[in-house]
């Protein structure tokens, strides 16, 4: 959880997905998406959340849901 969470932080800082192999592909990051059927997806996702707001990044509900 913590990997996905520091990857995801640095490549929204970055404005760049970040593959393994260290190539950047420029682009916005508005959205994460963690699959719910990957072991461990509710603790990615806090951590994910958790780092995304430690760093100062807001983090909103997908627009048109209530």
């Amino acid at each position: 959880a913590g990997l996905a969470a520091r990857r995801i932080v640095g490549m929204v800082r970055a404005g760049a997905i970040i593959a393994e192999s260290g190539k950047r592909i420029e682009t916005q990051i508005d959205t994460v998406c963690v699959h719910g059927d990957t072991a461990g997806a509710v603790d990615i996702a806090r951590a994910v959340r958790a780092a995304l707001e430690d760093a100062g990044i807001g983090v909103r509900r997908f627009a048109g849901r209530d």
